[in-house]
């Protein structure tokens, strides 16, 4: 597969974002940067392919063109008790919202040969802008993610995890009026809950608003030896 060449584009930032470590994605905007965030924090995301198709096809004035889409996603499958669940691959063009206003008429044929390339290859187009991208969800993982490196007291952590797990679900208020006594300790710890919450040893509504009144609970995938000490 060819590199995709990073250059000056509308969203004058391009660069590469380490996808969960494991690769190296080109992007050539910030909201396309943005998306990735989304979808790299996203557990049913299993891979994201940049320009994985080029698409031929014949123009309204009978010239042969191409079209590429930005990413491909895969999901991993999703297990239920009754079956096993496989979400489409999704195959994703990233814009502006004022770049398809403005270039509707060019862009109209290319969204539509890719409806109908995913459609006959068991995928899903959509088109991603702003709107989609920058949402309450992405607000918030952005936040956690300032806490998601940070060191925390290994003691205290499990104090907190072993406290949430014991009550089924609670609120962040509670857990800090609960477990701590001085401001100084009750800032630490909000800290440390958001360190759990960015990397989902707890686990929230995450499009929801971030604030003491967040229910948080355990992530049922979380280390039960680590747990139990």
């Amino acid at each position: 597969m060819k590199k995709r060449k990073i250059g000056y584009t509308y969203g004058s930032v391009s660069g590469y974002f380490a996808f969960r470590k494991q690769k190296s994605i080109a992007f050539e905007s910030t909201l396309e940067r943005d998306l990735l965030t989304l979808l790299e924090f996203n557990d049913s995301v299993c891979d994201v392919i940049e320009q994985p198709i080029t698409i031929e096809y014949i123009n309204a004035n009978g010239r042969n063109t191409t079209y590429t889409p930005d990413f491909l996603v895969y999901f991993n499958e999703t297990e239920t008790i009754l079956l096993d669940v496989v979400r489409k691959p999704l195959l994703i063009e990233v814009k502006p919202r004022r770049i398809i206003q403005k270039k509707f008429k060019d862009l109209r044929p290319k969204f539509k040969i890719a409806t109908k390339y995913a459609s006959q290859n068991d995928m899903i187009f959509k088109i991603y802008d702003e709107e989609k991208i920058r949402g309450a969800y992405f607000q918030n993982i952005t936040f956690l993610k300032r806490y998601k490196n940070l060191e925390y007291d290994l003691d205290e952590e499990q104090r907190i995890l072993t406290y949430v797990d014991m009550l089924g679900s609670t609120t962040i208020d509670h857990i800090l009026e609960s477990l701590f006594i001085t401001k100084i300790q009750k800032g630490l710890a909000l800290g440390q809950i958001w360190h759990l919450l960015a990397n989902k040893s707890l686990l929230c509504l995450y499009g929801e608003p971030l604030n003491y009144q967040t229910t948080v609970w355990l992530n049922d995938n979380y280390d039960e030896e680590k747990l139990n000490g």
